[in-house]
């Protein structure tokens, strides 16, 4: 087990010559929180992970290990459902933790092993693998405010993998791709509405299945570019796929609830693309499934997310 801000030093030792003063310069250092929060993903009730530590590992070559404990049972892990943190809501799994001011190159989330500890419950239970019990995630910046926040986003429609198929399920494995670290104070958040006639107005369309909106970086898109999710890092995306000449991978996706309702939390600030889809079903987070976004062809909108403001968009039917 990890001893509690643990700082193992990996730079090379420095020799003083002798008889000679030696000023060690302390490094400048920052409280710093972590929550936990996720989009859902198609047809799970529950995608439960045990996470026990977190590794920092800082530009100057320094690393950080931090416990997550539960405070309320004492055990020294923490096990989340996912599915029960969704838009702007999260688990905080660490507080007011110092660590060095800088560039931290990565972030790791260690979890426990077993599927005592890691579970999906989707039309029966099956067990969840986190290869390595890790999921190594990209690096953030910690400035040199006071306390600072941070969100661990994870994206289930990519991040999580299913082994085999509906009709002979071997159980998740559960990758990084598809969860980022996005620093609270300049985070925004996304709502809205779809009008429920959207539902089955577009191409291929069932009221009742394959609502989703889908959010891509950027503006001056046309819908031809736009395409569903994707990992072409990961060994079993099929080299050989065609896409689109200047295709556009989406930044997130997130159901439609039956009353019309959608939400993302914690996207980093900028330009943005929003597109419905009333086809949406099955998107494979690794394959190219070809699926029609925006459908119908006009529900798409150009938006700009500003720091700690939630953004409204509502979709509307436009009536020929």
């Amino acid at each position: 087990m990890f001893n509690k801000k643990l700082a193992i030093l990996l730079a090379p030792l420095v020799i003083v010559g002798c008889g000679s003063d030696s000023d060690t310069t302390q490094p400048q250092t920052a409280l710093v929180s972590f929550s936990i929060s996720d989009a859902p993903v198609d047809d799970a009730d529950a995608v439960v992970v045990a996470f026990d530590a977190i590794e920092l590992k800082h530009e100057s070559g320094q690393s950080y290990f931090i416990n997550v404990v539960d405070t309320e049972t004492s055990d020294d892990y923490q096990q989340i459902n996912l599915l029960d943190y969704q838009g702007t809501d999260a688990k905080l799994i660490v507080s007011d933790e110092r660590i060095q001011v800088g560039s931290y190159k990565e972030m790791i989330l260690h979890t426990k092993a077993g599927n005592s500890y890691n579970w999906v419950i989707a039309n029966g239970t099956h067990d969840l693998k986190i290869p390595s019990n890790k999921l190594k995630l990209g690096g953030f910046e910690v400035s040199e405010e006071t306390v600072q926040a941070f969100t661990i986003e994870f994206d289930l429609r990519k991040a999580l993998v299913q082994r085999g198929n509906n009709s002979n399920n071997n159980g998740y494995n559960l990758k990084p791709h598809g969860v980022s670290i996005v620093d609270n104070s300049s985070a925004a958040s996304l709502k809205g509405t779809v009008d429920v006639n959207l539902f089955s107005a577009g191409e291929a369309c069932s009221a009742d299945t394959g609502n989703f909106v889908y959010l891509y970086a950027g503006h001056n898109h046309t819908s031809d570019v736009l395409i569903d999710n994707i990992d072409e890092n990961d060994p079993d995306y099929p080299k050989e796929t065609e896409l689109p000449e200047g295709y556009v991978a989406p930044y997130a996706s997130t159901s439609v609830t039956e009353q019309g309702d959608y939400a993302f939390g914690y996207i980093p600030a900028g330009a943005y693309t929003v597109a419905f889809s009333c086809s949406a079903t099955g998107d494979d987070p690794i394959q190219y499934d070809q699926l029609i976004i925006p459908n119908p062809e006009e529900q798409m909108a150009e938006i700009e997310l500003s720091p700690t403001q939630e953004k409204i968009y509502d979709f509307v039917e436009i009536l020929r």
